[in-house]
C-alpha cells in the first residue's frame, strides 16, 4: 500500500480492532502513514443488544499473556472473574475438573455494557476497551452501518443509506453474522459465500454476588446431557451475573426456559426466587468458513471468515486480525499477495476445526449412551483424585472448551492407549454397578 492509503474496516468488534491496532503499529515500523476508518454502529458502553456482541465472553490466560506482550494490558474493569476449574454435569452425576496448570486458566469478560437495562458497576466492555486502543493507535471510529459495497475502478466503495462513505484502497470485513452484511459481500461476486451457521441461545441470569460465589465460585458449570438438540451448555460466572450459553441444532425462543427446568440444571442453581433472566439473545455462530475469504483489495476476518469452532473466538480474532495486518503491510493487498500471506493462517483454523468436529462427534456419542457417560466420569474422578496420575481425559475436556490448545493437539492426546485402558476399566465398573 502506498503512503496515505485509506483502509475501511467494517465492524469494530475484536477482529476489527485487532486488525486496526496491528496494521497501524506495523505501518509505523516501515514509516508509512495509513488512514484507518472503523465503521461500527454499536455503542459498546450500552447495556443489552444495543452494545453487546452476543458472546459468552471467555478469554484464555494464554491470550491475556500474549496481549500483554503486545502492549495490550487488560485492566481489572475488563476482566470480570478468573476461572480455574469446571464442574461437568451429566444425567449420571457430576465431576470437578481443575485447570491442568496456571497458564491454562481462563477469565470472563463482558462484550458490552452488561445485561439489558442494568448498569454493572466497575465494568468495562472488552470490545469497548479494544476499540479505544485502536483509536489511540490512530484509527477513526464512525458510528455508521455499511449497507452496500461495490467495486469502482478496481477499488471497493462503501455506502451507508445510499450515501457514499469512502473509496477505499482496502476493505476489511470484520463483521459478525447477526446482520445482512455477509449477504452484501456475497453480492460482490468474487466467490465469497456466507459461512454456514448454528444458532445459539445466550442469557444473562441475575443473582446476588454471594449466590454466585456460593453456587459457582471460580468454576464454569458445563452440561453434557443426552438431548439431541443441545450439543453442550455452559454457565459462566461474572460477578453478580451468570452467562448461560447453549449450543445446539434446534435452538428456539423456549430453549433457555426449558433448559433451566431440567433437574440436572436446577441442582446447580439457587432457588428460583433467588435469580431471574434479565437478558437473552439467539446469535449465529460460524461453523464452516467460506473457502474464498479474500479478493483484490478486500479481506474477510473473524466470524465473517475463519474462526475457531465453538470456542476461543477472541483468540481467533487476534490471530486473524494480526495475520491480515501483517500481510497487507509487508506483502500487499492484491489477491495473489493475500493468498500467499493471509490464506495459510486462514486455512490452518479450518483444518484445526476438522479435528474439533471429530472430537465433538465423539463427545456426542459419550453423552448419548449412559454407560459411556458413567465411564467418562469415573476416569475423570480417578485422575482428579491422584496427583501423580497423568490427567489425559481431564485435560481433553478442559482444552475442548478453552482456547489454550488447538483441536489437533487435543485429538492427538485422545489416541493415548492409557486413556482407553482407563475408559475400559471405567466401563466395566459401570456395567457391574460399582
Amino acid at each position: 500500500m502506498e503512503d496515505g492509503a485509506n483502509i475501511a474496516v467494517i465492524g469494530g468488534g475484536p477482529t476489527g480492532s485487532f486488525f486496526s491496532i496491528f496494521v497501524l503499529k506495523m505501518a509505523k515500523m516501515v514509516d508509512k502513514e495509513l488512514n484507518v476508518t472503523i465503521y461500527e454502529p454499536k455503542d459498546f458502553t450500552k447495556t443489552g443488544p444495543a452494545g453487546c456482541n452476543r458472546c459468552g465472553g471467555v478469554i484464555s490466560e494464554l491470550l491475556v499473556q500474549t496481549l500483554a506482550v503486545e502492549g495490550i494490558n487488560l485492566p481489572n474493569t475488563v476482566v470480570r472473574k478468573g476461572i480455574n476449574s469446571y464442574r461437568l454435569h451429566t444425567n449420571h452425576g457430576s465431576v470437578f475438573i481443575a485447570t491442568p496448570s496456571f497458564d491454562k486458566t481462563i477469565a470472563t469478560v463482558y462484550r458490552g455494557g452488561g445485561p439489558k437495562g442494568v448498569i454493572v458497576p466497575d465494568t468495562e466492555s472488552f470490545d469497548y476497551f479494544l476499540l479505544n486502543r485502536a483509536i489511540e493507535e490512530g484509527a477513526v471510529h464512525k458510528s455508521l452501518l455499511v449497507n452496500k459495497i461495490e467495486y469502482r475502478n478496481g477499488r471497493p466503495v462503501l455506502f451507508s443509506q445510499n450515501r457514499e462513505l469512502m473509496e477505499a484502497d482496502l476493505a476489511v470485513g470484520a463483521f459478525g453474522l447477526n446482520s445482512t452484511t455477509a449477504k452484501m459481500i456475497e453480492g460482490m461476486n468474487f466467490g465469497y459465500t456466507e459461512p454456514r451457521v448454528l444458532t445459539a441461545a445466550i442469557a444473562e441470569i441475575a443473582m446476588s454476588g454471594d449466590a454466585v460465589a456460593r453456587h459457582f465460585g471460580n468454576s464454569i458449570q458445563l452440561f453434557l446431557i443426552p438431548d439431541p438438540e443441545i450439543t453442550f451448555a455452559a454457565m459462566i460466572p461474572k460477578g453478580s451475573y451468570v452467562t448461560l450459553c447453549i449450543l445446539g441444532s434446534a435452538v428456539n425462543v423456549n430453549t433457555v426456559n426449558n433448559f433451566l427446568e431440567l433437574d440436572v440444571v436446577r441442582k446447580v442453581l439457587p432457588k428460583t426466587a433467588d435469580y431471574r433472566v434479565d437478558c437473552r439473545c439467539q446469535p449465529k455462530l460460524n461453523v464452516s468458513a467460506p473457502n474464498r475469504g479474500f479478493s483484490d483489495r478486500i479481506v474477510m476476518c473473524g466470524d465473517a471468515g475463519s474462526t475457531r469452532l465453538f470456542k476461543d473466538g477472541l483468540g481467533a480474532a487476534y490471530l486473524m486480525g494480526k495475520a491480515a495486518a501483517k500481510t497487507v503491510v509487508f506483502g500487499g493487498i492484491g489477491e495473489r499477495q493475500l493468498r500467499e500471506g493471509y490464506f495459510p493462517a486462514y486455512k490452518r483454523i479450518i483444518r484445526d476445526n476438522y479435528y474439533g468436529s471429530l472430537l465433538y462427534a465423539i463427545i456426542g456419542i459419550y453423552r448419548k449412551f449412559g454407560l459411556l457417560t458413567k465411564a467418562m466420569l469415573k476416569v475423570v474422578e480417578k485422575e482428579q483424585a491422584d496427583d501423580r496420575k497423568e490427567k489425559i481425559m481431564s485435560g481433553i475436556l478442559w482444552d475442548m472448551f478453552t482456547g489454550n490448545e488447538k483441536y489437533r493437539q487435543v485429538f492427538s492426546r485422545s489416541l493415548k492407549i492409557r486413556m482407553h485402558i482407563d475408559m475400559w476399566e471405567g466401563l466395566l465398573a459401570s456395567m457391574l454397578g460399582r
